[in-house]
Order: structure tokens, then sequence, then C-alpha cells
């Protein structure tokens, strides 16, 4: 009997709910459902037609200011996210942070201005998302293309190219010379590198000094924050031309994003085989770029073994390197090498002569002391003779005598000048004794330039005829031989 009265309660309250209910049943949904429409700004219009708005500036903030901001805030976080997903997660904080404008909009100019305000915003949005897409999606990286000429016969300057629409920041370069295995590291553009062409009064460019010219092999790495590529480029002369192949490979990408391949290069070379597009345009150096380089070149080796000069090499006089130069001084590693080696000649006599200003006359005072320390027999310094004021950084000659049979002293001394910047062979004068060294001593040249670029000094210069210093190589060495 109980069972069938609670069965028949239950009966009731479903139909009375389908029929809508009792008054209190009635009352009770509608305070549920304006709730839920006033929270989210849906609030039943008034006798008047007006909404019912009673949204707080607390609410806004609460409800939609600030999901708004933790959506993009989130989106801005993940970084990795896809450009196309973290677009749509945007525009979705946009819509949720104008929603929560429309509990306001309870009249018609209100309304308006919202729907002005919303189309702005759509319009921007837009405008801003299809450049950042288009900044994601294009590749950015940095590539480096070395001049075609081999500069003053010994290097090459790889100038520093972007390519991309994004700005670099904390750049690293790394450049391995896969013939020797040597590696270079630079750290010159830790402060970034600004997307666009380069600037034609300052290019960006690096020194490289082949181990193997007109036949390299280069691996470049390129870091920054968040970004990393290599460059592998090969660079060979072929018929008289310089012919390359490059691949540049950016970044979580596996697949190049460029690639390259001159037509006449061997096929022994492997990289960039198959490609369809040549080298002409990615590594073309401009040729204005080459008169920014400093030091200024003196001539260029061309890819068919000629030599192109641009200017005249020459060293300023004797008084102008004495005052540019720098104190020099016999450091004690320097003294310990040249102990060790010729404290066993003792009474062994040596002349010293000097050329250039004071500064050079201390360093050729400093040399005297320290032989006279090892008891050997010091004459000087004295200035040099006339025709040779032109002589640099330190230099040594011997007797004639010694052409077939070395003088052990003047090997040792040679060998011994380690730190020192020296002429690299001593040089025979047929107007020195047997039994006496001369050690020359003149102000420091450029570093760009060898004692050994200059004609040797001798101890009677001939009238007439031109002395050391007064014409010097135009090169640091000789051209290389250029493969055809």
């Amino acid at each position: 009997m109980i069972v069938w009265q609670t069965d028949q309660r239950c009966l009731w309250k479903v139909g009375n709910l389908a029929n809508g209910g009792n008054a209190r049943d009635r009352r009770r949904m509608r305070r549920i459902v304006r709730s839920v429409l006033d929270t989210y700004g849906y609030a039943p219009k008034g006798a008047d037609g007006s909404a019912e708005k009673h949204q707080s500036i607390w609410d806004f903030v609460i409800k939609y200011l600030v999901p708004a901001l933790a959506l993009a805030i989130s989106v801005r976080e993940a970084g990795d996210l896809n450009v196309l997903a973290a677009s749509a997660l945007y525009l979705l904080a946009l819509f949720v942070f104008f929603r929560g404008f429309w509990a306001w909009c309870n009249t018609r100019p209100k309304t308006v201005a919202l729907y002005v305000l919303v189309g702005i915003a759509a319009v921007a949005f837009v405008w801003f998302d299809y450049n950042w897409i288009r900044e994601e999606r294009t590749p950015t990286f940095l590539y480096l293309v070395p001049t075609r000429e081999l500069i003053d016969c010994e290097r090459r300057a790889f100038f520093v190219n972007h390519s991309g629409l994004k700005r670099l920041e904390n750049v690293t370069i790394i450049i391995k010379d896969n013939k020797s295995g040597s590696v270079e590291e630079i750290d010159d553009y830790k402060n970034g590198i600004e997307p666009g062409p380069q600037n034609p009064d300052a290019p960006r460019y690096i020194w490289v000094k082949p181990s193997h010219p007109w036949d390299e092999d280069y691996t470049i790495t390129v870091t920054g924050s968040r970004f990393r590529s290599v460059q592998e480029t090969v660079l060979r002369s072929v018929k008289q031309d310089v012919q390359f192949a490059t691949q540049i490979t950016v970044n979580p990408n596996k697949k190049p994003a460029v690639r390259c391949r001159d037509s006449l290069l061997p096929e022994a070379y492997s990289l960039g085989r198959g490609a369809t597009d040549s080298c002409m345009t990615l590594m073309a150096a401009e040729r204005r770029f080459l008169n920014r380089l400093q030091p200024e070149p003196y001539g260029f080796q061309l890819a068919n073994g000629g030599y192109s000069a641009v200017r005249i090499r020459t060293l300023p006089t004797a008084s102008d390197l004495d005052a540019q130069s720098e104190d020099r001084h016999l450091t004690e590693y320097e003294q310990t090498i040249l102990r060790s080696k010729l404290s066993e000649y003792r009474g062994a006599k040596l002349l010293i002569l000097y050329a250039g200003g004071p500064k050079t006359l201390a360093y050729a005072t400093e040399f005297r002391d320290f032989f006279q320390s090892l008891h050997w027999k010091v004459d000087g310094p004295r200035a040099v003779p006339a025709g040779d004021e032109r002589v640099v950084d330190v230099q040594i000659s011997v007797s004639q005598r010694y052409w077939n049979t070395p003088d052990p002293r003047a090997a040792d001394l040679l060998n011994s000048l380690e730190g020192i910047k020296h002429r690299q062979r001593y040089v025979y004068d047929g107007a020195i004794s047997p039994d006496q060294i001369v050690l020359w001593v003149g102000p420091k040249s450029p570093d760009n330039f060898r004692p050994d670029d200059c004609a040797s000094a001798v101890l009677h210069p001939s009238p007439g005829v031109p002395h050391t210093c007064e014409i010097v190589s135009q090169t640091p060495g000789f051209c290389p031989f250029s493969p055809q």
C-alpha cells in the first residue's frame, strides 16, 4: 500500500512538470534561467523594451578580461604552437574580451559604438595576423657569401647576409674548414641582426684564410636565440671561373631551405647534386662592398690565376712607424727561450744596429743588456748605415761563408726568437766577418706586413740601388696555384 502511494506521488509530480508545474516550481525555474542569463549578459527585457543589465566592473574583469588575457598569454608562452592554431586562439581571446562589453550596450548608440570598435579591432587583427603568419612561415636565416676573388692571394671575405623577415638575436657563427679541420668562432653579432639588405657603407663580413685556396669546402653553423642553421658550401675554380655548391638547412626542418649548384662543378663533389638552381644569384657578392674591406686589399687573385693590383703596397717611414709603434720589451718568456739556447755561446760577437726613433733604440738596448748578461761581446746599438733606414722588426745577418755550412750560433739565435716578430731566414752578407753576427732592430711593422716582404738589409748598401723596404712585395706571399 505504501509503495503504491509513493508511485502515485512521483507520477503526479512528473505530470505536474509536464503541464508547467505548480506556481512554486515555475517561479524557481524562472529564477534559475534568469540567473544564468544575467551571468552572461542576456538579461530579460523590461516593460520599456530596454535590457535589464546589472554587470559590474568586477564582473567584466573576472568573467571576460582575465580569461581573455590568460588565453592570450598562454598562447604566447607556448612558443612552438602552430601559427594557425595560435591565430585562432588569439581570435577567441579577442572575442571573449569584446563579449564582455555587450552587457552594457543598453542603448542603440552604445551598441553601434561597440560594433564599430569590434570592426576596427577585427581589421587590425587581420592585418597584424597576416604579417605575423607571413613572418613565421617565411624561413629566416643567415648565409655567408665568400668573395669570388682571393684577396691579396691569401684570404677571402665572407659577407654575412640576412634572408627572411625576423630579427635574429644573440648570433654566433662557427666556420669550419673541412679541408684542414680548423674552426673559427665569431661572436661579433651578439646584439642581433636586423632583416633586410646589407648596409653598403658598413657591410658585415668575416675574414677567412682557406687552407686549400680554389678547392675549398666549408661547414658554417649559425646559432641564435631559438634559431640554428647549417650552411654547407663548396668553392672551386673550374675552366678559369668560380663554381659553387651550397645547401642551407634551418632547424627544425630537415629539408634544405636553399639548395644550388653551378653546372661546371665536377661530379666528384656531391653537395647539391640534383639541384636545378645555379648559385650565380645566391653567391653573388656586391662589388661595392669590396671597397669597404679593412684592411684595404692590395690586389685580387682571380679564378684564372691572374692577379689584379688595386693599390701599391708601401710602408710608412721608419720615424712614422716608430711613433705609431707601442713600447716593445723582451718578456720573461722570451728571455727564457733565448737563454736556454744561447747561453752556451759565451764570447760570441754580436753587432746590434737599429733604425727608427727612441722607442726602437730602447728596444735594441734591451737586447744589448740581455746578451751581455750571457757574456756575449756586444757592440752597439748603433744607427744603421745610410740606405738601411727603413729596416723593420728584427733581422739577422751572417757571413756569406756560411752559405753551405750553417752557423750554429745564428741558427739557434733565429730559432729562439719565439714571440718576436722577425725575418724568417737570416741573410748572407759578404761584408760581415765569419766570427760576427749582426742583429738588426727596426720599428714594428703593421700587423698585415711581414719583414720578409722587404728586401734584406746589408752592411754596405750600394748607392743608387733600391734598399730595404723602399720596394716591398705586393702580396704577403706567393699566389697559390689555381686548378683548372
